[in-house]
């Protein structure tokens, strides 16, 4: 690897500007360019080339050609969520270590499609996540240090404003149009809620039953997916999770979206908010008290392109890995067959 980490973007139609702009931020980064691919459609090509103009970074047609002529050292995808997969798939044959937009992949087969890429190929790959949030990490070392006792019940609430809907994604139709999405608003923020739940149980999903449905319409009824969902998990050991994800008229705050984990233990409960950075303790002898933990929101996204970049420096594995970016799609892809059929969905163990 050369002496700064060198950086191409897949395609520059969703979130590419805010990643690009946080890792141009970072001197151990050089970003080499935004490219797309030559049978895109036009607006795709227009968008990548506006994005890669507006980061002073060149334009590439031809994303096959971009990963075999560039020395790339890692690729991000930034495509429609369709093309995650394909994309990614592409960087991982070529032996280029690649981090991918959230979700991995719009179904389950095409994400364990990825994860054997990445095995095969012995490339280092991982998904764009939440797990950085101050919050969560503040929760999750107090169930190291048995503060709260053993956790008991999570629920977890990520609540998109329909108010910000235009300035929060580039175009609408990337999240409620099927054959861009690949889903509605389930696919697009469920898998933060799991994430969540994850990192502070460290125990797997074994059932699930979902609840989704289009209550406020920003253009969901039209593609017939979802604008809310309530998904019900029971992981090992007994322990429960109720997850809340969606886009509603307003969130709970006053910026483009709210989110909120509350993790109930044997021996006390803790609310974090990662709008108003801080977590509650409630604890046993009923006692209340505020612990500030600073961030907000953006600190997520911040620490989880630190410890990328670390890992591809160093050689070592991101913590968040293709792994556990497979683990969250069974479970997604779980809460749509629940949904659809009525029924519980049993996740079935690797």
């Amino acid at each position: 690897m050369t002496a700064r980490l060198r950086v191409g973007m897949l395609s520059g139609v969703r979130h590419a500007g805010q990643y690009a702009r946080l890792l141009a931020a970072d001197p151990q980064v050089e970003l080499v360019g935004i490219a797309e691919s030559t049978n895109a459609a036009d607006w795709m090509i227009a968008d990548s080339k506006a994005v890669a103009a507006s980061l002073g970074l060149p334009f590439v047609s031809g994303i096959e050609q971009f990963l075999d002529t560039e020395a790339l050292d890692m690729a991000i995808v930034c495509s429609e969520p369709t093309r995650h997969a394909a994309l990614a798939i592409a960087a991982l044959d070529r032996s280029i270590d690649t981090l991918v937009d959230k979700p991995i992949a719009v179904t389950l087969d095409d994400a364990v499609a990825v994860a054997r890429a990445a095995e095969a190929s012995s490339s280092r790959c991982s998904v764009v996540n939440r797990t950085y949030s101050s919050g969560l990490r503040r929760l999750r070392r107090w169930v190291d240090d048995g503060s709260l006792g053993l956790p008991l019940h999570v629920d977890v609430e990520y609540l998109s404003s329909g108010a910000h809907f235009a300035e929060a994604v580039e175009r609408p139709e990337m999240v409620i149009d099927p054959a861009l999405s690949g889903g509605g608003e389930a696919l697009n923020f469920l898998g933060y809620a799991i994430d969540a739940v994850h990192m502070l149980t460290g125990l797997a999903v074994v059932d699930v039953y979902a609840e989704m449905s289009c209550l406020f319409d920003f253009g969901h009824a039209r593609h017939d997916v979802e604008d809310c969902s309530v998904v019900s998990l029971l992981l090992e050991h007994g322990v429960t999770a109720t997850l809340t994800v969606g886009r509603t008229p307003a969130a709970a705050g006053y910026g483009p979206g709210s989110s909120s984990v509350r993790l109930i233990g044997s021996h006390g409960h803790a609310t974090a908010d990662d709008d108003e950075p801080q977590v509650m303790q409630f604890g046993s002898d009923r006692l209340v008290s505020a612990h500030p933990v600073g961030g907000g929101g953006g600190a997520a996204l911040a620490g989880f392109f630190d410890d990328v970049v670390a890992s591809m420096i160093d050689g070592s594995e991101p913590r968040y890995t293709v792994r556990d970016a497979l683990a969250t799609m069974s479970v997604i892809d779980a809460a749509y067959r629940s949904s659809r059929d009525g029924t519980n969905v049993g996740i079935e163990r690797a």
